[in-house]
């Protein structure tokens, strides 16, 4: 990717970076827009669930227009999990294990560090923009949460969200090339293979109901596999406890 691909937008504070990255894309703002806040008065995950958002912290939205099909939009999340793995790993001053929760959190020793948040518009059969939300826990944690949770501080490292910016865009930068010539497969064999419980037991909560069986593998379209005793299930969507529940 040029090193121009990239042109960053930034604001002291915003309601959400998702939010600011959609609406630049519904009124055509290029292709590598970025959107980078210092503080987040609204900012969100997953179900719109509040993501603790205080000054320290990276909070970043990139809206791509890439020629896709709507299907593979799925894709991006993957991508983008991998890119902030990869980036933490950069950014440790030891190598603490870092690993993927499916679909797309981040963890360190098993508490998450970061989330990503992809939205996407199609037009017919084809994607029309995604956005790429980031929320990287640089300086602080929440205590709050029903998941442990940490920060990069907290493992010995000290970043500005400046430089935590920086490296996340190089390396969404290579793993954007890499998917646009090779496709998803090594976006999954890199999620792959930093996937927390695969070959394990997992409680995949759906709605008002579960799911319990062995992760065996991730999808090509980026489903969980997951073998139950009414045999393989494959799910796209819901929240995955470790263990039996």
């Amino acid at each position: 990717m040029p090193s121009d691909l990239f042109l960053v937008r930034h604001h002291a504070q915003l309601d959400s970076t998702n939010e600011e990255a959609k609406r630049l894309a519904a009124s055509g703002c290029a292709h590598g827009t970025v959107i980078w806040a210092d503080e987040q008065t609204a900012g969100h995950g997953r179900y719109n669930r509040p993501w603790h958002s205080p000054p320290g912290n990276l909070f970043v939205s990139v809206v791509l227009r890439p020629s896709a099909r709507a299907s593979r939009g799925a894709e991006l999340g993957f991508l983008a999990a991998v890119v902030v793995a990869e980036c933490v790993v950069g950014l440790l001053p030891r190598p603490d294990p870092v690993a993927l929760k499916w679909p797309n959190d981040v963890q360190i020793d098993g508490a998450k560090v970061a989330g990503i948040l992809p939205e996407a518009l199609s037009g017919g059969e084809r994607l029309t923009w995604a956005v790429l939300g980031v929320g990287l826990n640089l300086a602080d944690a929440p205590t709050d949460t029903p998941y442990r949770a940490t920060s990069l501080r907290a493992h010995g490292a000290t970043v500005t969200p400046e430089g935590g910016l920086q490296a996340f865009l190089m390396l969404l930068g290579q793993w954007l090339q890499r998917w646009e010539g090779a496709g998803f497969a090594p976006v999954r064999t890199a999620w792959l293979a930093r996937a927390q419980g695969l070959g394990q037991e997992v409680t995949v909560t759906l709605g008002n109901r579960q799911e319990r069986g062995i992760f065996r593998d991730l999808d090509a379209d980026g489903a969980m596999i997951l073998e139950t005793g009414n045999g393989p299930r494959r799910i796209t969507a819901g929240d995955v406890a470790f263990g039996a529940a």
